[in-house]
């Protein structure tokens, strides 16, 4: 499908990541293929919707701008998968004296929605907006666990090598199978994978029959899990995904009732 304009435009905010908050018309120029012209006319267009904003004193160099904090505000207070899931987190947190975080599977990451740290613990590769690799971790693995058949196998096309490279999987049928596995046990325990110092364990929470679940997941240092009933853990969860399934649920015919 063709990309339109107003899409080719938006393409310019994929260049950021938190190794490159910066980037400028030569960037541009060169990974999207694009003429400087057309560069600084995308520049212009996300300058003046305040989606990126000059930075003063240099030769062209532009940061991510203002309304992106305020759509993050504004995503943040009134996302209703998290407005209703902030309770049941912070219960959890409390509850196990974990940290816990709600996941949603992108494309080609997991993106967190929400994190409640449990007394400042620091977790460098998580946290609200942080993306993470699709091919190591619980929270992707339960989430691409319960996709149908062909989203599995797209994931696995996708990220082969490195699937490979962590040992997990090295053909289609070896995924196949631990995704189903996966999928059966209701729950995946991550110890090391993404942070050699952190495991997790996370559960589904399905919200859509059209959408793959978000992911609810318990983080600590691999030596706080050694010291706990892993499987009391996994029911706490579960417990509460079912409850935060419920809500959406009700919210879901609240507004269906509505527009009719």
């Amino acid at each position: 499908m063709a990309i339109s304009s107003f899409g080719k435009i938006l393409t310019v905010l994929d260049l950021f990541s938190l190794s490159r908050p910066i980037i400028n018309v030569d960037i541009i120029s060169e990974e999207l293929g694009l003429s400087k012209p057309t560069s600084y006319r995308y520049l212009k267009e996300l300058v003046s919707a305040e989606l990126l904003q000059r930075l003063s004193g240099t030769s062209g160099d532009y940061t991510l701008g203002s309304k992106i904090a305020v759509l993050d505000y504004i995503s943040r207070t009134t996302d209703p998968l998290v407005q209703i899931s902030i309770p049941f987190i912070r219960e959890i947190v409390k509850r196990t004296e974990f940290s816990c975080l709600l996941t949603h599977l992108n494309h080609d990451s997991c993106i967190d929605l929400h994190d409640e740290v449990f007394q400042n613990t620091m977790l460098l590769s998580y946290g609200r907006g942080c993306p993470r690799p699709v091919f190591v971790g619980s929270s992707a693995k339960i989430m691409i666990a319960h996709l149908p058949k062909q989203g599995i196998l797209d994931y696995y096309q996708r990220f082969a090598k490195e699937l490979a490279d962590v040992d997990f999987a090295h053909n289609e049928n070896d995924f196949l199978i631990k995704m189903k596995k996966i999928k059966k046990q209701g729950y995946y325990f991550s110890n090391g994978e993404l942070d050699p110092n952190i495991a997790g364990v996370s559960v589904p929470v399905k919200f859509s029959s059209k959408e793959p679940p978000l992911a609810l997941t318990l983080l600590a240092s691999k030596n706080r899990f050694e010291f706990v009933n892993l499987q009391k853990l996994i029911t706490i969860l579960q417990e509460n995904a079912e409850l935060i399934e419920k809500k959406i649920a009700g919210l879901a015919n609240q507004i269906e009732e509505k527009t009719l």
